[in-house]
């Protein structure tokens, strides 16, 4: 055992912090602190007991008087609590906790900006943690340097500067859990050592508050204990009615054999999620998603045809109350790690292609979509613009399935647009081919060059999906073209 864990193990304890001896805490130089099970651990196993106080949060650092009266809240305020007990050193409190965190998470946002341009361009990350580093500039400038310069405390500008601003946020975005109403986000010491692993989790970290009436440190409800969603097979939760609400427990959830690790996991999020909040991705993870964004369809279409017909589409799919997704002022469609396109992103393709007279038979019955279900939406948008799907007889389509509605949707001319979207998509990673990218992760090593390491993985996972809307988009279409040969009976 190292030296910092046998200094965190005697923090822990002086602080009051139980934890089983089935637990081990393992220390690498290469893949950091783990926790390990010493025996078979089964489901209900309590390994843990953590009382509230020794959380590190704004109430309960020394630096809270000073946050309260800046009106710092939330991560913005449990920041400053951390950065101010790191600024302390040995006389902090969390002196012993502390010493065992890194001095940043390794998550983009501390990344130089040219490793941002270089490593993550095209990637769903490149645009939002250029804005993450401005908004984050902003909060330091308008809440931490006021502190600074004419703050209740005197606070040393080596230790509440931007950058370590920055690294500090890194940790409270990645570690911090959602304690209770009256703690709020705080830094939970042992619990944020569990590592992550989608879908093979053994730890879930969940907050049961105590009832309204009990000590102040809670004021009741329900709360999730993370701040990024984290669940796993261990429960961390406060006790119950008539126990004692003022501690959190870690329970297993999940069995774990002897010699395993007890794994965490953050949620169901794909690369892009991990890498942006927690610094890691895993291969062939299959919450990885690919975004498309509005802009990039909008412009697609008018160089196609021209910028009104562009935009006079567009202003019917919203008449017809479809929207894409949004996120910081963007609007966007996903693209599933299958390579299935979202929905919305079809139906606008399909009015793009509407021959002019379909387009106005569908403008002037526009009315006959309120109300209806987005299934019905679809089957009478099909309807209206197809009159051979109200003709045939036997035609069926007012009571076909989603998928089959969907598929309907896939006319020759939206699958030949689907694949001109994805290589527009892949234009935006650079000249460097997908068979490049690939070659570049097989030689490189995860330790020594993690930002490329997982810079890479995002991006040959983002691209293999293009790859897989572009078959999706051909099979479809062969499909059709099959169907158009057939013998009509």
């Amino acid at each position: 055992m190292t030296r910092r864990l046998r200094a965190f193990k005697r923090w822990m304890r002086s602080q009051g912090i139980d934890w089983s001896d089935a637990l081990e805490l393992a220390d690498s130089a290469v893949e950091g602190v783990s926790v390990r099970a010493l025996c078979d651990l089964r489901e209900g196993d309590l390994v843990s007991t953590i009382p509230k106080l020794a959380c590190l949060t704004i109430r309960t650092s020394r630096s809270r008087d000073m946050i309260e009266g800046a009106g710092l809240v939330g991560f913005l305020g449990l920041t400053v609590a951390l950065m101010y007990e790191r600024s302390l050193g040995p006389e902090s409190p969390w002196d012993g906790y502390l010493q065992l965190l890194p001095e940043r998470e390794c998550v983009p946002l501390v990344w130089s900006l040219e490793e941002v341009d270089s490593l993550l361009v095209g990637t769903e990350l490149h645009k939002i943690v250029k804005q993450d580093k401005c908004f984050l500039y902003e909060d330091w400038k308008e809440s931490i340097e006021p502190l600074i310069l004419s703050g209740p405390l005197k606070l040393d500008l080596d230790s509440f500067g931007v950058e370590q601003y920055f690294s500090a946020k890194s940790l409270v975005s990645s570690r911090s859990f959602e304690i209770d109403g009256y703690h709020g986000f705080g830094m939970v010491p042992l619990a944020d050592l569990f590592n992550h692993k989608t879908g093979a989790e053994n730890v879930h970290f969940t907050c049961i508050s105590a009832p309204s009436g009990s000590d102040d440190e809670s004021n009741g409800g329900t709360c999730d204990a993370s701040a990024d969603d984290k669940s796993s097979d261990v429960d961390l939760s406060t006790r119950s009615s008539g126990e004692d609400p003022t501690v959190l427990e870690i329970i297993i959830v999940r069995d774990v054999e002897a010699g395993s690790e007890v794994f965490n996991t953050y949620g169901s999020m794909g690369n892009a999620a991990l890498l942006h909040r927690y610094g890691f991705t895993e291969p062939d993870n299959p919450y990885d998603i690919v975004n498309i964004d509005l802009g990039l369809v909008i412009k697609w279409c008018a160089a196609c045809f021209s910028n009104r017909y562009a935009r006079s589409r567009l202003s019917l799919w919203r008449q017809l109350k479809y929207s894409g997704c949004t996120s910081q002022n963007s609007e966007y469609f996903e693209i599933s790690f299958n390579g299935e396109p979202q929905l919305e992103l079809l139906v606008l393709l399909y009015i793009i292609f509407l021959a002019e007279d379909a387009y106005e038979k569908l403008r002037y019955l526009i009315d006959s979509f309120e109300g209806a279900d987005e299934s019905s939406n679809i089957t009478n948008l099909i309807k209206i613009t197809k009159s051979k799907c109200s003709k045939t007889p036997g035609n069926n389509l007012c009571h076909e399935a989603p998928e089959d509605v969907k598929e309907l949707m896939l006319t020759e001319n939206v699958c030949s647009a689907l694949v001109s979207l994805a290589d527009l998509r892949e234009s935006l990673y650079g000249s460097n081919s997908l068979e490049d990218d690939k070659n570049r992760l097989r030689s490189c090593c995860h330790t020594k060059e993690r930002k490329l390491y997982h810079s890479l993985v995002l991006r040959v996972s983002e691209r293999t999906i293009l790859v897989r809307l572009r078959a999706y988009a051909s099979r479809y279409s062969k499909r059709k073209k099959r169907k158009l040969k057939e013998p009509k009976s």
